[in-house]
């Protein structure tokens, strides 16, 4: 019995332990004007979090004002009263030089904000009325942080893990610097998903059983804030290898996505604006321009916003705004006309990002099933109707909650990605919006190109290139490709330089040295590269390849002996294929050659195993993947392929070697140096600032809250325990010279905390709130006392009852076939007598007693009588429940007996015999249990299984044996 409770208390203890541990994820949909977030934790299947202001969105505005730090609707406050002091759509200035066109349009519709160029970035670096300064990846990593602890809140739990949202424009620089954002931040950045993606993904995965083998191409329509979007998504079912298996599920393929950068809701709100400020001005009653005074433009951005909404359902509204300036109201009427003839030119480029994704993806208007809008700038009625003209009555569908729909696609690749959730499988394949190339030179002379991810490839992927004959140290070049299909515009916003990073490769003529021999054959360097699941290029590898003739060693009979029983004995398959093995260049490569992967001729690919991506060769995949352009046999860089296996060491000293006439790989690793050239890399200890940066606002914030809490429960202590003096219950508990005591201390408190504790600490608050509550507990404990004493002496009373009824029932019981010892019942008796003794005379004393004074019958000494009195009666009961009567022990007695004289004198026991007591267990053990000999002497009692409850008190028997 011990041990199965020692295993129960094990079981419930991990069970607890399992609890603790956090495996919750999240997703962040991080746009320019609001943030949604969605949470995954264990009993929470994706669920959108409530900030603390109990709405479903969060304003991306980051407030400073007066030390203090703030978000949500106090930060939006703040910029109307202060517009310098809050910092607002920011996000599509990450990854932007100062002199980019975006940063410069920035400035001009936000001119009171000073900004400068960040030293170690080279981006923008906003500067704060008061003195301090913020890069835009700073002020990302606040929201990011804030958006974690908005999560964090809904579940109850720590969390790490996240997947944010991007714009599918966002080029390599733009994503860097949002991963970037998150490292600030404490962030595990799991996944950069593409927020049109994460649209399609949350479509697909509650459709998952309508599609089937043949591809549903369905188009996404996104009209966000800052920009616009539009989609092809072909869904459909087909074989894929996920976790180490084969199986079949659904398969999401982006095909082609077009977009407009500056086409979204704050372009419309700034003609909305506009028309305001110039209905303002034509007043003539302010002494100058509405646009001189930020706070007032402010007023009529808010304004505008709300006209906006609201003529998505009506075709006129009055726009009110008091007190715009110089306490001048504005009252004008807008119609619905009147907006859209102001942004007719707007309406003119809905279409756009339409025709755009129907190019790239090579499929015409009719073979779409479907066309799904989100984004909240869809429901304004003339890109509706602009749409559905477009589209041919095809029809709009909103199936799909057009502000969530990002977040909750994120919340579920998160959890995919996670390793604490088990989710159905359903696969990604995003698509590479900008062509990636990459340059190198062999030995200074000829330049050779070779485009590595063309446009609308799938990713996650890996390639590799050969580069053949290098003799020296080179630089890889990595730059965008052929960029001509973007409009000007998109080609200015790519920014001024079309190279991403170069790579130094280095260590070529070491290797080359290390590896002289007639028998060694140079191939060239191999370069191994990765669009990662983020859409991030990476030059992972760089190796020198060497080729040789391969060695066959001949067993001994010995070893062959031994291999043959391995075999025989499990230790390999009769139907495998021997693999020739690899000859390595050195110790140090030997770990990179058995982790790195095989890779095809052409190309490796990325199948999916739970959060990560294994590598798989094109003879297990068929399918048409583009290759790299060539130019002639001798000079250009070709693809080669793997065949790993891991070098087995010599176990027998004599064995005899003989070249096979196979070739096989040497490798040896390469240094790699890279510098990033559209935006200067940044290191983690140049990160460490901004990172410490944040902590010291996380602790000022924390230290705020405290202080804030302090004072607020000083606050309420004091109003509250005035008003309970005022009331007849304290009066009637307390004198009246210990209410005036205590009313002037919380008076003088009072006082202190209205005119003098602007400097007071949390320590100084907390001091003197224990010092109010120490002045009046005894009152208050007096008034509990009062309160609670009536149902505590009931609850006595009824226990009294029901342990004498009970007792009268055992004394019923006749002694032969009573478990019970006089001893016991005896004590149970005395018990109860003591019980009703001490209860009645200490009532009668109480009543005596006056409300002022300090109680006699007090809740603590009731509830230790009701204790005892329990303690006792429970024995009683537990024992009736489990112990054997004294007519069945006898009887057992005598069996024993009995058995112990039909014995035989010798310790055997011959064929099958078994002893009385193994007869009496097999008859109540349930039929498959095993009977186990119970060895003489020992207690023949049935224990309680463990389907039985625990007893509930456990005492030891003082009153005789059982």
């Amino acid at each position: 019995m011990g041990h199965q409770k020692c295993l129960i208390g094990l079981l419930l203890a991990l069970a607890g332990l399992e609890g603790t541990l956090s495996i919750a994820v999240m997703s962040v949909d991080l746009g320019s004007e609001w943030m949604k977030i969605a949470v995954v934790s264990p009993g929470m299947p994706m669920e959108i979090c409530l900030n603390r202001d109990s709405q479903r969105k969060t304003p991306v505005v980051v407030a400073f004002r007066d030390g203090e730090r703030q978000f949500g609707d106090m930060a939006l406050t703040t910029q109307i009263k202060f517009p310098s002091k809050a910092f607002s759509n920011f996000l599509d200035l990450l990854g932007k030089p100062i002199d980019h066109p975006v940063v410069k349009d920035y400035s001009k519709k936000f001119p009171f904000h000073k900004i400068s160029a960040d030293e170690n970035t080279k981006g923008v670096l906003f500067a704060h009325p008061e003195g301090m300064t913020y890069t835009v990846e700073e002020l990302v990593a606040m929201m990011l942080k804030q958006a974690q602890a908005i999560a964090q809140t809904t579940t109850g739990q720590p969390i790490k893990d996240a997947v944010i949202t991007v714009p599918p424009f966002f080029n390599q620089a733009e994503r860097r610097a949002l991963s970037r954002a998150a490292k600030i931040a404490g962030i595990n950045l799991l996944q950069l998903i593409n927020d049109n993606t994460a649209v399609a993904l949350n479509y697909g995965v509650f459709r998952r059983n309508e599609f089937n083998a043949t591809p549903t191409n369905i188009l996404f329509y996104d009209m966000g804030t800052g920009s616009t979007t539009a989609t092809v998504v072909s869904f459909q079912v087909g074989k894929t290898k996920d976790r180490g298996y084969v199986e079949t599920a659904p398969i999401m393929t982006v095909r082609g996505v077009g977009f407009n950068r500056n086409l979204g809701g704050l372009e419309f709100k700034l003609r909305l604006g506009e028309h305001l400020a110039n209905k303002f001005d034509e007043l003539k009653q302010a002494s100058k321009k509405v646009r001189e005074n930020p706070r007032a433009v402010f007023k009529l951005y808010k304004e505008a916003e709300r006209v906006k909404k609201i003529l998505s359902a009506n075709t006129e509204i009055n726009a009110q705004v008091e007190n715009v300036m110089e306490d001048i109201d504005l009252k004008v009427q807008v119609t619905r006309q009147e907006f859209e003839d102001m942004c007719a030119d707007l309406f003119a480029r809905v279409t756009q990002p339409i025709d755009d994704a129907l190019v790239s993806s090579q499929i015409s208007l009719e073979e779409i099933s479907q066309v799904i809008v989100v984004g909240g700038n869809t429901r304004i009625p003339k890109i509706q109707m602009i749409l559905e003209e477009y589209l041919q009555g095809k029809g709009l569908g909103k199936s799909i909650n057009a502000d969530e729909a990002a977040a909750m696609g994120g919340a579920y690749q998160a959890a995919y990605l996670s390793k604490g959730f088990k989710v159905k499988t359903f696969v990604t394949k995003d698509a590479n919006l900008y062509p990636i190339q990459v340059e190198f030179s062999r030995d200074g002379t000829k330049n050779i190109q070779r485009v590595v991810f063309n446009r609308n490839n799938e990713f996650p992927k890996k390639k590799t290139i050969l580069a053949a004959r290098m003799q020296n140290d080179f630089y890889v070049y990595v730059n965008y490709g052929d960029l001509t299909f973007l409009s000007k515009n998109d080609q200015i916003m790519m920014g001024k330089t079309s190279n991403i990073s170069s790579v130094l490769i280095k260590g070529v003529p070491d290797a080359l040295k290390k590896h002289i021999s007639t028998e060694v054959e140079p191939k060239g360097v191999r370069i191994q590269m990765k669009m990662d699941d983020s859409g991030m290029f990476h030059i992972e590898q760089a190796e020198t390849l060497f080729e040789k003739e391969a060695i066959e060693e001949e067993e001994s009979t010995l070893s062959k002996i031994g291999s043959t029983l391995g075999k025989l004995f499990g230790g390999g398959d009769a139907g495998e294929t021997k693999e020739t093995p690899l000859v390595e260049g050195s110790k140090d490569s030997k770990e990179e050659t058995s982790k790195e992967p095989s890779k095809s001729k052409e190309e490796a690919e990325i199948t999916r195993e739970g959060p990560k991506y294994q590598e798989r060769t094109k003879e297990e995949k068929k399918t048409g993947e583009d290759k790299p352009e060539g130019k002639k046999s001798d000079e250009k860089s070709e693809e080669k392929s793997e065949s790993q296996s891991k070098t087995e060491e010599k176990k027998e000293a004599d064995k005899d070697t003989k070249k096979t006439g196979k070739k096989v790989e040497v490798r040896e690793p390469l240094e790699r140096k890279q510098i990033s050239l559209d935006m200067p890399s940044i290191s983690d200890d140049k990160l460490e600032p901004s990172i410490n940066k944040l902590q010291e606002l996380e602790n000022q914030d924390k230290a705020r809250l405290a202080l804030d809490k302090a004072r607020n429960a000083l606050e309420a202590f004091i109003h509250e325990t005035k008003h309970k003096l005022s009331t007849d219950e304290y009066k009637q508990a307390s004198k009246e010279d210990e209410r005036i005591k205590i009313l002037e201390a919380l008076t003088k408190e009072h006082e202190w905390l209205e005119y003098e504790s602007d400097g007071a600490d949390t320590e100084t608050l907390k001091g003197k709130l224990a010092s109010l509550a120490a002045i009046t507990k005894e009152i208050i404990d007096r008034v509990n006392e009062h309160r609670e004493r009536p149902q505590a002496i009931e609850s006595l009373e009824r226990l009294q009852k029901l342990s004498s009824d009970y007792l009268e029932e055992l004394e019923k019981i006749p002694e032969d076939e009573s478990v019970f010892t006089a001893v016991e019942l005896e004590t149970l008796a005395k018990v109860i007598k003591e019980s009703k003794e001490w209860l009645i005379e200490h009532k009668t004393i109480q009543a005596k007693t006056q409300l002022h004074e300090t109680p006699v019958l007090s809740m603590r000494s009731i509830f230790e009588k009701i204790q005892v009195l329990d303690r006792e009666t429970k024995y009683l009961m537990n024992k009736a429940r489990y112990a054997p009567s004294k007519k069945l022990r006898m009887e057992e007695k005598d069996k024993q007996k009995l058995a112990d004289e039909q014995a035989p004198d010798d310790d055997s026991v011959a064929g099958d015999d078994i002893s009385a007591d193994q007869k009496i267990l097999e008859e109540i053990l349930p039929q498959g249990d095993k009977v186990v000999d119970v060895k003489e002497g020992a207690d023949k009692t049935k224990l309680p299984s463990l389907n039985e409850p625990e007893p509930s008190v456990t005492k030891q028997d003082t009153h005789g044996e059982l």
